[in-house]
């Protein structure tokens, strides 16, 4: 990972559920010294998608999610195709004037718990996305329920860094 023990503990420990991603972690390390983002201060990591598009929508992939002091950083660590920027999308808690849990089932078996942040004037910041799916014919409540809970988690952690 990156070299950090508490981070790479926090990563190692972040729950998989139907998210997952390849880390290029030497980027991703750049990208946290770029954005001056210490990796010791990180409070959350988690494996989800960051949405800006309609909640209906299924193309946003899956990154690595981080909860910082500042904010929210969500990224695989890569850079953008043409530039030698990163790619990422982040949320700075300074910026953000309201948040919540919100969830959206399909008919067609699958869904997704989010958190969605606005900010002035009641605009989309961003929404942290966990998905699930469930298996024709078996019983997928404790899948569901597990990716219901690691929302849940970093939902706690957002508001204690919010309240």
């Amino acid at each position: 990972m990156i070299g950090n023990e508490h981070f790479d503990h926090l990563v190692s420990t972040a729950p998989v559920n139907f998210d997952s991603a390849t880390v290029d972690w030497p980027g991703y390390a750049a990208l946290l010294q770029t954005l001056q983002i210490d990796p010791d201060s990180v409070h959350a990591a988690t494996w989800c998608s960051f949405g800006l598009q309609n909640i209906e929508a299924l193309v946003d992939s899956s990154v690595l999610t981080i909860v910082h002091p500042g904010g929210i950083l969500s990224s695989v660590g890569k850079k953008k195709i043409f530039s030698s920027n990163f790619k990422y999308d982040e949320i700075q808690f300074g910026m953000c004037q309201a948040f919540g849990p919100v969830e959206y089932v399909d008919e067609r078996g699958l869904g997704k718990y989010c958190i969605e942040f606005a900010g002035p004037g009641n605009i989309l910041l961003g929404r942290l996305q966990w998905r699930w799916q469930a298996k024709r014919f078996r019983d997928s409540r404790m899948q569901i329920m597990a990716v219901a809970s690691e929302r849940d988690r970093i939902l706690h952690i957002v508001q204690g860094l919010l309240s």
